[in-house]
């Protein structure tokens, strides 16, 4: 059974009307779940939760996670006594032979298995009721044994489990090795495996090692793998999705996991040393004292995790530390002290940045989109190149700050400061500069076509041809000296 669920599409309409009639926000259900807003996000559009975070999340909304989840034969037998008219999803559907019935269980304790790995569409195979007795049926002809019969079928791709008596699984197994059977209802046959005196959970990891130690699990769905206990040193795992999977004592040295989701992945006693954990989710994931990762990573964790240590963000001062290219998406970092931090490249979308301090922090190319970074002070920052897209950055102070080639579409820039500022060849469609003060800011090369400039002090702004002026000035923008404008210096940015 794997530490996720999900929640089935009659369950998320179900959830949907509940969290209307709460009247809260995602961030709310969040702090009371104990998670981050993403993993509420990923509830509502059916993408795998951990299980005690599922619950909880149902539990604030009145629900009965039995009626919610997308169950499985056995998720289903650890609800009992919850109410639910949800059935598990099924490859083939009800029939009349106790033998293939879907809801028949995985035998843990099969002495020998077979395992095939078609090319095809699990989806397509999951929507064919009679898929799973036709194929059945043929393996038993082809054979001549009744008694074999298909334990389950899953993804990556299709993969199939046969249980029966060892001298007809071997048989079958040399059929497909010879070459005399290639394919399954119009299906090639990318791969056989005979797993012998092995627990369900080593026959699992005995088909996912080679893929992954080949470069094959690359982007790949693992979404509730158990590798626990396995060397995976040096595997290129980027890209992949290992939403709560059991990664428990697995060797991770020098692994590729750029990118790669642990969105709740257990990774108590594993070993993280020189990984690449570049755009990592580590959000809602376990990690203890026995997880070996570099301290880097491990505030990365911390600081994506509150809830899991009861911290709250005031206490982080990060001062000149190095988080380049950290995954800090939807992280509460308000009033942090970030001053001179390298978040190059770092994904901070949907973070809270407000009243954080920013001096001279390097942000470029670094994801803001949508992040509140209401009265925040980066006065001097770099973000240059960096993606602001509907970012709220009402009243921040970015004077001085190398803005050039940003990405500020639809973004509130409200009585801001960017007095100084180089914003050259910035993208400003649809930005609310109503009330900026750009006096002294380098504007070559920016559109204002779609920009909202009402007035916004452009008091010897560079860059900006005559014919832009009068433009400016006739939508509402404010050129020439004002009583207001005071002088400005970066060594008093809060003059």
């Amino acid at each position: 059974m794997g530490r996720s669920l999900r929640a089935s599409k009659t369950g998320i309409e179900k959830a949907e009307k509940a969290f209307k009639l709460k009247g809260c926000t995602q961030d709310d259900l969040a702090e009371a779940s104990g998670c981050t807003p993403h993993t509420v996000s990923k509830f509502f559009t059916g993408r795998p939760v951990e299980k005690q975070i599922f619950q909880t999340i149902c539990d604030e909304l009145n629900l009965e996670w039995g009626e919610i989840a997308e169950l499985d034969s056995e998720d289903e037998e650890s609800s009992r006594g919850v109410k639910t008219n949800t059935k598990p999803e099924t490859i083939c559907g009800t029939t009349n032979n106790p033998r293939i019935n879907a809801t028949t269980p995985q035998s843990a304790n099969t002495e020998i298995q077979l395992v095939i790995r078609l090319t095809g569409n699990i989806e397509k195979v999951r929507n064919n009721p009679g898929f799973k007795a036709t194929v059945t049926n043929l393996i038993q002809a082809v054979l001549g044994d009744a008694n074999v019969n298909i334990e389950k079928i899953e993804k990556g791709s299709i993969k199939i489990t046969f249980s029966g008596e060892p001298e007809t699984l071997k048989r079958l197994e040399a059929l497909i090795k010879s070459g005399k059977l290639t394919e399954i209802e119009g299906m090639p046959i990318e791969d056989v495996h005979l797993l012998t005196n092995t627990t369900t959970e080593d026959k699992h990891k005995i088909l996912l090692l080679p893929e992954i130690i080949t470069q094959e699990a690359k982007a790949k769905d693992l979404i509730d793998a158990d590798l626990s206990n396995v060397d995976l040193s040096d595997a290129n795992l980027s890209n992949a999705d290992l939403t709560c999977a059991d990664l428990r004592g697995t060797n991770l040295s020098n692994a590729n996991l750029s990118r790669t989701n642990l969105n709740c992945a257990d990774l108590r006693g594993a070993n993280l040393s020189n990984a690449n954990l570049k755009g990592t989710y580590l959000h809602d994931s376990l990690i203890d004292e026995t997880t070996i990762i570099n301290e880097k990573w491990r505030l990365v964790w911390r600081i994506v995790n509150p809830a899991f240590h009861n911290e709250n963000s005031e206490k982080y001062n990060l001062s000149f530390t190095d988080l380049r290219s950290a995954n800090l998406r939807d992280a509460n970092l308000s009033d942090a002290d970030l001053r001179g931090v390298n978040l190059s490249n770092a994904d901070l979308s949907f973070a809270n940045l407000s009243r954080a301090y920013l001096n001279f922090t390097d942000l470029r190319g670094a994801n803001l989109s949508r992040a509140y970074l209401i009265d925040a002070y980066p006065v001097c920052a770099n973000l240059s190149g960096a993606n602001l897209y509907f970012a709220d950055l009402s009243s921040a102070d970015l004077s001085y700050s190398n803005l050039s080639d940003a990405d500020f579409s639809y973004a509130n820039l409200n009585f801001a400061d960017l007095r100084g500022a180089n914003l050259r060849d910035a993208n400003l469609n649809f930005a609310d500069l109503s009330g900026v003060n750009l006096s002294g800011a380098n504007l070559s090369g920016v559109n204002f076509m779609e920009t909202i400039v009402e007035n916004a002090l452009f008091t010897s702004s560079r860059g900006l041809t005559p014919q832009t002026i009068a433009d400016l000035k006739s939508r509402g923008a404010i050129f020439g000296d004002s009583p207001g404008d005071r002088e400005f210096s970066p060594s008093n940015p809060h003059d």
